[in-house]
């Protein structure tokens, strides 16, 4: 099967629709502090024009850090989301909102938290949503203080042990150019990218094909 690709950090509909032509099978909206962060409204008119595309078509992905559940149950349902991803220090026993596929960001601190996120993945039924299991690992560099987009490039070998056991979606420091090489040492389920197809600070159109294509043509060498 072939990788999944999460775009993350649109902020606007042209750029959601960018993502869906070049082929993006996620794509994450920021409703965290962030220069990447959308509102509501913002949110509402991008998954409103995914929304209205022809299946097979992306699934709109809201990102939280350590937000109640109730508030991003009410974002949810308001803006349309598909799914949605905690990038914060949210405790294991944190209800999937709405009953939405959840991804999990980890950091490989080895905390009992994160162990404990880790074992209820694994034992999670393996539900589909699109090509999105029910329960999803995200893993991501550990920088601290921050959570996510920094641009600073996981621990493969820590990930490819993890994408071994569980669902999961690697991100850190991906780029057109390493992105082949990130799947042929992790082999996760999919791979994403927020800093890696920016220039300047903004999302590049051409970079976001350029990372896909990458993605696709890997898939393609490998018979995957």
């Amino acid at each position: 099967m072939s990788k999944l690709v999460k775009i993350c950090g649109i902020r606007s509909v042209d750029l959601a629709l960018a993502a869906a032509t070049a082929g993006a099978d996620l794509i994450g909206l920021v409703f965290a502090p962030s220069r990447r962060r959308v509102t509501i409204a913002e949110a509402q008119h991008i998954t409103a024009a995914i929304h209205s595309l022809s299946p097979p078509r992306p699934l709109v992905v809201g990102l939280f850090v350590n937000e109640l559940p109730v508030i991003v149950s009410e974002i949810a349902l308001t803006a349309g989301l598909d799914a949605i991803q905690l990038s914060g220090d949210e405790p294991p026993d944190y209800p999937a909102p709405g009953g939405l596929p959840l991804i999990k960001a980890i950091r490989m601190t080895g905390d009992a938290d994160e162990q404990a996120w880790l074992a209820r993945i694994a034992a999670a039924k393996p539900a589909l949503t699109g090509n999105l299991p029910a329960l999803t690992a995200l893993i991501d560099a550990h920088v601290p203080g921050a959570f996510g987009g920094t641009g600073i490039q996981a621990d493969w070998i820590k990930a490819a042990r993890i994408a071994r056991q569980v669902p999961t979606l690697l991100a850190g420091g991906l780029t057109p150019a390493n992105v082949a090489q990130a799947i042929a040492a992790v082999d996760p389920l999919g791979v994403d990218v927020s800093s890696g197809v920016e220039r300047d600070g903004q999302k590049d159109p051409a970079l976001i094909n350029a990372f896909i294509a990458a993605v696709r043509a890997q898939a393609t060498e490998s018979g995957t």
